[in-house]
């Protein structure tokens, strides 16, 4: 099994509003797809209650760097208070709740497990990646980290701009 090595604090945001959902998960797989990083869906709870709904979402959002360096970012999203409210001249579902997000990136050493086979070519690894290649390591950390940024303020973006949407349409009314 490869190492993980965390680049960064666990990042938190949440929201509360207008969320489309549909148009969310629409818009984190157009990030993903630009970025070239594959959306694996680890978990999906749904709770549905008399009224009002929650959700809990765990994705990987990875992508393979090299044969021996993949980029990770775990998000879990929790959707709370979940109720389906109409929006004037909208045609598609929107609802109201709020909405949590979890966000941890990790470069994901060895993921092909290659070099953990054999504890001598595991440490010599593990020397090389410490004292050669450890400016080449920074800079994937760097990298990995301002794509995990550009994700959230893809998220941030496109809820705010829906905060923006709705309240206009209500100014309309």
């Amino acid at each position: 099994m490869g190492e993980k090595d965390f680049v960064g604090d666990v990042i938190e945001y949440s929201f509360s509003g207008i969320i489309p959902i549909d148009d969310l998960y629409k818009a984190i797989q157009k990030w993903a797809k630009t970025y070239d990083y594959k959306i694996i869906e680890k978990e999906h709870k749904t709770v549905a209650g008399t009224e009002k709904r929650e959700h809990v979402f765990t994705w990987t959002i990875d992508k393979k760097v090299t044969d021996y360096i993949k980029y990770d970012i775990d998000v879990e999203v929790k959707v709370k208070n979940l109720k389906e409210v109409k929006v004037k001249e909208r045609k598609k579902k929107y609802y109201e709740g709020d909405i949590e997000f979890s966000f941890s990136a990790y470069l994901n050493k060895d993921y092909e497990d290659a070099y953990g086979k054999n504890p001598l070519i595991k440490f010599t690894r593990e020397v090389y990646d410490k004292y050669v290649t450890e400016s080449k390591m920074k800079t994937f950390e760097k990298e990995l980290g301002n794509e995990r940024d550009k994700l959230i303020n893809e998220i941030k973006t496109f809820l705010n701009l829906q905060k923006l949407t709705t309240e206009d349409s209500k100014k309309e009314e």
